[in-house]
Order: structure tokens, then sequence, then C-alpha cells
């Protein structure tokens, strides 16, 4: 009796480590069953660990449903194994285990032989995304026999601040498809908590194709294409991101290399919001750039273990904040300049901020050990879509800007209206600065070519008939470009045709139009020449700060003078040629000399004059083909002699 009694005692102190080594599942038919039996386990690593054969009874027993953290292996990193004896129930049927979550990663055998793993194990193990449930099929043929389970685990030294290593929960073994199933719901949840997020992406996605649209319709709002590049880029990151994750990628990548990589769309969206807000890109923009610069490689280096998790996730935070505060002070600033963008981006952008900073916070405080939970705050949820906080006030930031982007479309459609309608003035205005076809003289041989360096250029030149048969020829150049400078050349030759009625002198003409450009307000300057040639072949020729015109190849000497509209007490001086039949007098604007190559190189005087002696259109053509940066205007005055064409 007392041997009966002994042996009952001994049975039943050995009876948890009987169990702790192995786990009987052959009464479980169908549906699946929880293994809660204790595990063999040994921090270091060795292959052969995962053989049948091995003999691990002098390893300590460790549960599954708790990490190893709090089993005696607090700062434990590394490898380490746990192994297990299972008894198959005796089936046909496929059967499957399933070992749940292990932080980091993990490798599972069964009699030695490699099933799969769980995360990244190999080429070298990393710090791997993982769903709850991961399937691995069992073998037929260990169905209705005991085998050997191994489980290899690597825990990532990075992550030692949070968490330890190990099981998430107990592992579970049973049918095949009923664990399959459970995969399949773990995934389509995973993918389901993206949702949210997704959709945020998607209207991301389609506001930097617009943006791309409107970059395409005007190349000089540049700040559309930084907009086009951060809303299209930030859809791609997310997209690439996403799927990292569903496929159980590196989590060192997809949340500690998504902030490196994200830090050219953040510099994009900063180079957006200046120029949307036509700021200045001084030093708030660049403390901007430079504390993103700052905080991204941070947390970067803290996945990549150069810092510890918890700083490089606080150092993440605080910078966020400021950099959210300075970009509030910009939008304020801009408010006060009175845009009013300013005033649909300040709200959602203060929101934004105050989201960035709650969840930094919250991320600091789990790394660093002191909270188990990541959630999100979460606005909505219905048990397997939830819409967080930050996803909120994203899409309201979205919103914010969608419809500063369509206002300022509108406006600058409007602005485009109103540019084309004084575009079409403007051009009625050029049809009198230089005329559609000069008239005809029996002794002169007149040709002209202008070609304006914008849509409205402000040269202009006239060849006007005298009642002698002489031609009076003006050409001149007002300062500036554009419908202005257009609207000046009209003045000066609404004044022109009436001087000419009286029959002055150029000297004269030249006095009468400066002392009436002096009283104007606009505040430019005309450079002008004024000849006469009688028929005879005389030339008298007045000059107000203009280049001297050439005569067969060479410049001729005249008095430069002021240009017009500089000083009213201007003296003009005339000079006096007589041609020969046959010469060339071709006059021309300094768009001819100034026109300046890519190198940097000016068209300059001695080219000038070289070919001075060619066709009006062919002297512009050389000074275009050089590099055109101001209106060119060339005039060829070609005398016959009265003789000639009276023979």
């Amino acid at each position: 009796m007392r041997k009966v009694l002994l042996l009952a005692l001994v049975a039943t102190v050995l009876a948890p480590v009987l169990r702790a080594q192995s786990f009987d599942a052959s009464q479980w038919t169908q549906g699946v069953t929880t293994i809660d039996a204790l595990w063999r386990f040994h921090p270091d690593d060795n292959p052969a660990w995962a053989s049948p054969s091995f003999d691990d009874s002098s390893w300590p027993l460790l549960a599954t449903g708790q990490k190893w953290g709090s089993q005696g292996y607090p700062d434990l990193s590394g490898y380490a194994w746990y192994r297990l004896r299972l008894k198959l129930p005796t089936t046909n049927q496929p059967l499957a285990i399933d070992i749940g979550h292990i932080n980091s990663a993990a490798e599972i055998y069964a009699d030695g032989r490699l099933l799969g793993e769980n995360g990244i194990m190999r080429p070298r193990p990393d710090w791997s995304e993982q769903n709850d449930d991961n399937t691995f099929a069992l073998p037929l043929a260990c169905n209705g026999r005991w085998i050997e389970i191994a489980v290899r685990v690597w825990k990532s030294p990075v992550a030692s601040s949070y968490s330890s290593g190990g099981f998430w929960k107990h592992p579970v073994v049973g049918s095949l498809p009923l664990i399959q199933a459970s995969s399949r719901i773990a995934f389509a949840e995973s993918a389901a908590s993206l949702l949210s997020p997704a959709i945020v992406q998607l209207f991301t996605l389609v506001l930097g194709c617009f943006g791309l649209g409107l970059f395409l319709l005007d190349r000089r709002s540049t700040e559309y294409a930084w907009f086009a590049l951060w809303g299209i880029g930030s859809a791609a990151l997310f997209l690439l991101v996403s799927v990292s994750e569903l496929r159980q990628g590196s989590v060192t990548f997809a949340v500690g290399d998504r902030e490196l990589l994200a830090l050219p769309l953040y510099i994009a969206e900063n180079l957006f919001l200046w120029g949307f807000l036509r700021a200045r890109r001084g030093w708030l923009f660049m403390s901007v750039v430079l504390l993103d610069v700052v905080a991204s490689s941070c947390y970067a280096l803290s996945f990549h273990g150069f810092l510890p998790l918890p700083v490089g996730q606080a150092i993440l935070t605080v910078v966020y904040v400021l950099v959210f505060a300075l970009v509030i002070v910009r939008v304020l600033l801009s408010l006060r300049e009175g845009s009013r963008d300013a005033r649909l981006l300040l709200l959602p952008i203060v929101l934004q901020g105050f989201g960035v900073s709650i969840e930094g916070a919250r991320q600091a405080i789990y790394w660093a050990g002191w909270s188990r939970s990541l959630n999100p705050l979460i606005l909505w949820s219905n048990g397997v879509v939830a819409v967080d906080w930050n996803d909120v006030f994203d899409a309201l930031n979205l919103v914010a800007i969608a419809v500063a982007l369509i206002l300022r479309f509108t406006r600058s459609a409007q602005e485009e209206k109103r540019l084309a309608t004084e575009l079409a003035s403007a051009r009625a205005v050029q049809e009198q600065l230089v005329p559609a076809a000069l008239p005809q003289f029996d002794c002169f041989r007149i040709k002209a070519a202008y070609l304006p360096a914008a849509e409205v250029g402000g040269d202009f030149y006239q060849v006007l008939p005298q009642k002698d048969g002489s031609a009076l020829v003006v050409v001149g150049d007002v300062s500036g470009k554009g419908l202005r400078a257009a609207m000046t050349g009209t003045l000066v030759l609404g004044a022109l045709r009436s001087l000419v009625q009286e029959q002055l002198s150029p000297s004269q003409i030249l006095s009468r139009l400066n002392a009436q450009l002096s009283t104007s307000r606009d505040g430019g300057f005309v450079t002008c020449q004024v000849a006469r040639t009688a028929p005879d072949g005389t030339l008298i020729l007045a000059n107000a700060g203009h280049i001297a015109p050439y005569r067969n190849g060479e410049e001729v000497s005249t008095s430069p003078g002021l240009p017009l509209g500089i000083t009213r007490d201007a003296d003009y001086v005339e000079t006096t040629l007589r041609l020969n039949p046959g010469d060339t007098l071709t006059f021309l604007s300094d768009g001819i000399v100034e026109a300046q190559s890519a190198t940097g190189e000016l068209f300059g005087f001695d080219r000038t004059r070289q070919i001075s002696t060619l066709s009006a259109e062919r002297i512009a053509a050389t000074a275009r083909s050089h590099g055109q940066h101001d209106d060119i205007t060339v005039l060829t005055l070609g005398y016959a002699g009265a003789e000639v064409v009276h023979a």
C-alpha cells in the first residue's frame, strides 16, 4: 500500500514536468485545439536543436501565453529556441499548426524539417510585420504519431526598449482548412485596418494629379509641381509601405525608413505651401527643412539601432511640433499680409499639427515601454474598419487645399481671360507701332523686320512720306517691355503724327516729343532716331540716345543726345549726309547688340557692323539665333538716286 501511495505522489509531482515536455492532441479529431503546455526553452542558436533526437531535458520550461521577459529573461535579445513533443490525431485530413505572432521573427520545424518562417528570418533575421494568425501545414505522414516541434526565434535588440521576445499567444493545432480560414480572416482584418488611411491617400493622389494638371497648364506656377510631387509621392509611398506590411515585411523599413523616404515629400509639401502663399523662402523655410531632416534621420537611425528607439521617437515628436509651429507662423504671417488662401489653410494645419503631436507622444510612451497599447485614437469603428482622428485631420487638410486650389484656379482663369483681352488690345496697339505695310518711294527701297521679345514689344518704327517726296524715317525703343512699353510707344507716335504736319526738322521733332514725354507720369524714357531723306540723297538725321545707323557697313557718326523723357531741356544736334546711288542705310535697335548667348556672350557692336549690309530679315534672324533678350528692330533704306529712277 505504501508503494502505491509513493508512486501516486511521484506521479503527481512529475505530472507537470511530463506534460511540459509534450502535448497530446490526438483526442481532437476535428476543429482546432490550443497547445497550452509549457515548452522547453533555451537562449542562443544551434541548428542541431531542430533535430527530434536532441536531448532538451536540461532546458527550462516556459509558457507560450506570455513573453519570455516576464519569465526570467527581461533583457534577452537575439536567438532562442522553443521545443515541444506533440501527438497528432489519427486522421486522413491535412493538419496545420498556427504559432501566432512572434517577436520579432521565427522559423518552425517539425521533426527537423523546416515548415516555414513567421516574419523575416532568411537570409538574415529582421524585425518583421506579422499577422496574429500564421498557418503552417504539417506533413500528412506525421498524422497519428508523436512529432518534435521546434521554433527558432529571433528578437530584435532595437525593440527591447518596449517589449520582450517570444510567443504572444498559445499556438493552436488542428484542421488545415480551418486554420487557413482563420489566417485569411486575420489578413483581411489587417487589410481592413488600412482602409481609412487608404481613402485619405486616394484623395491625396487625386489632388496630386490635379496639381500636375495645373502645372502642365501653367509651367510658371512651380508650386503646383511641388504639390503634385507631394500628393502622388505620398500615395505611392503609402502603397509601398502597405504592401510591405501585408506581406509581413520589415518593420525597420515600414516604420523607420518610411520617414526617411518621406523626407523629400515633406520638403516638396513645404515648397508648395511657401509658393502657394507667395512667401519668400527665408530663414523660416530653411528652419522647417532642417528640422524635417533632423527628425527623419534620427527616427530612421533609431530603427537601425544607432539610437534608442524611445529617443528617436521623442526627437521625432518634439521636432514635428516645432515644424508645425513654424508652419502655422508662416500661415499667420500670410494671413496678416492679406492672403485669402491662408484663411482656408490655417485651421486644418492647426488640427493636423495637434493630431501629429498627440500621436507622436503616444508612440514615444509606447516605445519606452510605459504603455502596452499602440492603438490610434479611434473616432469611429464597426469592429473591422476604424477611423482615427488623424485620418480626419488629414482629410480636412486635403479638403482645405482642394478648395484653395480650385479658388486659385478660378482666379487664375479670370486673370487669364482679362490678360487675353488686354493682349488683344495690345496687339491692336502693336499694329500702330509697327506698320503692316511700308509706303513705296521712287528713290528709296525700304525693308523692315521686327521681332518682339514678348507678346507685345516696346520698339517702334514709322516711314512717313513728305510732300516734297522725302521719306521721314522714325525708329525708337521704349524702356521696358510688354503692354506698358507699347502704350508709351503709342503716345510717341500719336504726338509724331501731329508734328509731321508742321513740316518740322528732325531735331525739332525730337525736341517737341521730349517736351511732351517729360510731362508724362510713367517715369520711363524713349530712345529715338529721326531721319529725313530727300530725293536728291540729302539725309538729315537727329538722334536721342539711339544706336547710330550704319551706312554701307560703317557706323554713321552722330551726336547721341539724351533719350526722350529724361529732361525737358535736352538739345538735339542734326547730322547731314549725302547718299550716293546704291548706298544702304541700316537702322537698328539695341536688341541686336544686346543679343546674348546661353554662355552669356553678347552679340556686340563688331558683329553688328559685320552683318549691317545684309537684308533686314537676315540681320534680325542672325541676332535672334545668337540669343534674343530684347525686342529686335531692323529697317534698311536703299537709295536708288533720282537720276536712276528717271532714266
